[in-house]
This record gives C-alpha cells, structure tokens and sequence, in this order.
C-alpha cells in the first residue's frame, strides 16, 4: 500500500486561518469575562484605590522605628473597610501639634501603645485617645489633652523607652499603657519577635539576668550605630539572594487593574494559596513575607496553656518591663495605669478554629493572658482596666462592629467604647486627684 502523500504536505493557509481563529475565540472567551469584572469593579468602587499608603515611619536608633514628622496622608483598606486621614506632628506624634511646655495648666494623659492607638483606620477625632479627651473635659470641667504616642509594632519596650527618652518631657500627670494581649509579650522577647518576623530583627531587646534583674538593651550603642532594619508602608522585598520573579507584575496589576486590587488580599488570607504561589511574588511583597511563617502564626501562640517556656520567659521579661516603666512614671510624680486590649479572636472564637485545629497537641484558652495580666497588675498594686469583659458584653450580631473584619483594628464604635470605659475609670479611680486644679 502506498503512503499517502496527504501527510507530508505543509499546512494550507486556510488551516492555518482556522487555527488562528480558534486560538482568537479561545483568547476572547478568557479575557472577555475579565474584562466584564474589571469594568464591574470599577464601576461599583469595589476595590481600595491603586495609591500606596503614606510612608510614615522612619529608623530609629532608639525606638527602631518612629514617625516621620510632617508625614500622612489617606490610609486605605487592601479590603475597602476604610479610609482615613493622618498626620504626623512636628514631633513625631500622630496628633495635633502640641508643645512640651503646659502654660495653661492644662490636665495632661501621655498614651503608650501601639497599632491600636496609633489608629490608621479612623480619623484623629474619631480615636479613643480624642474621645477620651474630649468626654474627660465635660466631666471634669477643665481643659484635657490626650497625648497620643502610638506607634504601630511597638512593644511595651519601645513604649518604655519612648516615656524615658521622650515622653516625659510633656509632663503628663498620668500615663496610660495600653497591652495589646495578642502580641504585646511577643514584641518585647527577642527570640519570639524575630521568629515572627521571619528571621528580621528590627530593633534591641531588654533581657533579664540570671538572677531576674531587668538589663535594658545597650541605649549608647544603639544611638551610636547604624539604625537596623525598621517597617515601612511600601516595602521592597526583593534581595540579591531571593527577587520574586513576578512581584513587579504584581505591583503593576495593583496600580491597573481593580479586579486584581479585589480578589488579592482575601487570596493573602489563605494559607494554602500564600504557601503554593507566594513566593513568586504574585500576591505581592506581604504573601512573600507570610510564605516563610510557620502555619501557625507565633502571636497567636499566647493562647496556649499553660504556655511553654519561651512564652513564659517574655512574660516575665513584660513583666519586668511594666514595672520598671511602672517606677520610672511614678519617680515624676505621675500616675500610672494600664489598659488591657483585648483581640477579635476573644470575642469569637471561630476565628482561631483554624489555628486549634492546626495545633491539636496544645491546650488552648482565649482568656490566659488577661487572667495573668490581671493578676500581675493586682499584686503590684497597677491601677489597670480589663477591656475584654466590656467589649463581650457590646459585641454581637445586633451592636455595631467593634472591630474591622480583616484589618482587626477598632472600628469607630470599638473606640468610642474604649473611650467610654477608660472615662468611667479615671474618674472612679483618680477622681478627685483629675479634678483639682495643677
């Protein structure tokens, strides 16, 4: 039988018109739907804006890092949860300009925390800390400055320090601590913040000698030497030794497409799509960074009981801390309290059903860190308000959120609630001493 000569004959142009016109509707109906929900997006204002946050933190040789003065601008959710307007001060403060000096007597609060009192979700008048100063003024019948000193990161450390090189200098008549449960212990051990931010030390650690005793970290070294690394809003993830091929894809589908800017961060939120395709950079820089931590993130680890050695050993060095912050306060004639912050997580617990299940050898309960926080706080004779009672009772499908669903921050309701508590114990607490005149 002969072989057919058909075989061996070069494609017809029609065949290969055809092929081309094939592989044109394929390419269509791919991008046809894309396209559909890019101008959907956009026309409904589904996705955040394509800007990047303010950049308004800067290296720091004490603190790590600090404000930018003159800094801000709008802050946008990756989630569309919100947008709100900052500013930095002349002093570094997320506040309005204030001065050192008090020439008008008037009753000063120096507040120490972290994200959450430096409150990049909500408008200043709308954070507990103007709140706060604002209902405390009407109840008292004389002038009230809430100072805000919150730094997003920070831990009681740097807060610390913070008071000692700076906050003092205000002359505040009490200071207020605010503990965030969640994370506070782990900022302030060095093994247990490094290992959360994957291996990146970002500042000097206090520790504690063999005998208890609190060792500060090395001040005069620090001022000396080169700043280490510290946060910023857009960060460039890339290095010599690891440059995620398709992040500067991912950084210009977040500036054009609004379908990208909506279905990236909830992709972010889950671990098996962060573990599989994160680290080519596709997700942008945060899924790279998330795509080395551990399946179990090592905040959340606070909720073990009992809690393991290196949890029990940043407890005691926060311990020491406060104290030591505790005198330090005290020695200038100042009041001192705290305020525990209690976490989403405390208040519905399905949200840690992943990390239980991921960790089933470990005994977990929500409430540890505030009963032994609380205890702490009695025996040392600390004046201290638990926020977590409060805001169980205010939470719930029918109250106004108290805290964003991704960003987990306060809402404007979670603020106005932590102003109301804090009001009522100042008042029951200090009420005399905040009415008199200085």
């Amino acid at each position: 039988m002969q072989p057919s000569l058909d075989s061996n004959r070069p494609a017809s142009p029609q065949s290969k018109s055809n092929l081309a016109g094939r592989f044109v509707l394929v390419l269509f109906g791919l991008l046809f739907p894309l396209l559909m929900l890019e101008l959907g997006v956009r026309l409904l204002g589904l996705a955040p804006p394509p800007l990047p946050n303010p950049a308004i933190w800067t290296p720091h040789p004490l603190f790590g890092w600090w404000h930018i003065p003159y800094s801000g601008g709008t802050f946008y959710s990756d989630f569309n949860e919100f947008a709100a307007e900052v500013h930095i001060n002349a002093r570094g403060l997320r506040d309005r300009e204030i001065g050192y000096d008090n020439p008008t007597g008037t009753f000063r609060i120096l507040s120490l925390a972290d994200s959450f009192g430096e409150a990049l979700q909500v408008n200043l008048e709308q954070t507990y800390h103007k709140q706060l100063e604002q209902n405390l003024a009407q109840a008292l019948g004389r002038p009230v400055e809430v100072l805000n000193a919150g730094v997003g990161g920070w831990g009681t450390d740097q807060e610390a320090i913070f008071y000692v090189a700076e906050g003092f200098r205000y002359e505040p008549e009490v200071v207020m601590l605010a503990f965030f449960v969640r994370n506070d212990a782990v900022n302030n051990y060095g093994p247990l913040e490094i290992a959360r931010n994957g291996g990146s030390e970002q500042k000097q650690f206090f520790s504690l000698s063999p005998t208890g005793e609190l060792i500060p970290p090395p001040l005069e070294e620090m001022a000396q030497a080169e700043v280490v690394e510290a946060p910023k809003s857009n960060p460039d993830y890339a290095t010599e030794e690891h440059d995620p091929p398709l992040l500067g894809l991912a950084d210009t589908l977040w500036r054009w497409s609004a379908l990208y800017r909506l279905v990236m961060p909830h992709l972010r939120n889950v671990p098996a799509v962060v573990q599989a395709v994160g680290p080519s950079g596709i997700l942008g820089g945060e899924a790279v960074i998330r795509a080395n931590h551990p399946a179990v993130p090592v905040p959340f680890l606070v909720y073990q009981s009992p809690p393991d050695a290196e949890f029990e050993a940043a407890w005691q060095l926060t311990e020491a801390i406060i104290l030591r912050l505790r005198d330090e306060v005290e020695q200038r004639g100042a009041k001192f309290m705290v305020v525990i912050v209690s976490a989403p997580e405390q208040l519905d617990q399905t949200a840690l059903a992943g990390v239980m299940a991921a960790r089933p050898d470990l005994q977990w309960d929500v409430d540890a860190p505030n009963r032994r926080l609380n205890a702490f706080l009695t025996e040392a004779s600390i004046p201290h308000l638990d926020l977590l009672p409060i805001f169980r009772q205010a939470s719930g499908p029918d109250q106004p959120p108290l805290h964003f669903q991704h960003d987990q921050h306060w809402t404007p309701a979670g603020h106005a609630l932590a102003a109301e508590a804090i009001e009522q114990f100042l008042l029951s607490e200090f009420g005399a001493g905040l009415a008199a005149q200085p």
